[in-house]
């Protein structure tokens, strides 16, 4: 992809201004509570701490909303992934810590679940392995 436009800027400052809200921060917080306390390394623990259509559960789709609706912007070349990764919490951090769960909330319902934060895992990873000559001219 060519350099990041002024138009791929404006794009990642709307998309702070949807997912960077105190909602978004207690997501987050959640999110980080549930990795301590280990809730993602076993899908029963996970569903006893997350149940559906729970408070717990808004907060557990909204982290990973965010990063479906980036993975969407950037598939169709809207979200310009040298801004968005440089701004933006890790996405294969994040998924290889939810991805037992994301698996298991696929096979108990709709398998595409959550295929945004997978994608965006393997393309941050891609990302973050070009060289460093590359990546001091971005």
């Amino acid at each position: 992809m060519d350099e990041p436009t002024h138009e791929h800027a404006m794009i990642l400052m709307e998309y702070f201004k949807l997912w960077d809200t105190p909602l978004d921060g207690e997501a987050w917080t959640f999110v980080g509570q549930c990795v301590q306390a280990g809730s993602f390394d076993d899908y029963e623990r996970f569903k006893e701490a997350v149940p559906r259509a729970s408070h717990e559960w808004v907060l557990f789709d909204r982290v990973l909303c965010a990063y479906g609706q980036a993975a969407t912007l950037m598939r169709h070349g809207l979200m310009h992934p040298d801004l968005y990764f440089d701004m933006w919490p890790d996405p294969s951090r994040v998924w290889k810590r939810l991805e037992l769960v994301v698996r298991a909330v696929r096979e108990e319902g709709d398998p595409r679940s959550y295929t945004g934060i997978e994608w965006l895992a393997a393309r941050s990873e891609e990302w973050r392995a070009e060289p460093a000559e590359q990546s001091l001219s971005r």
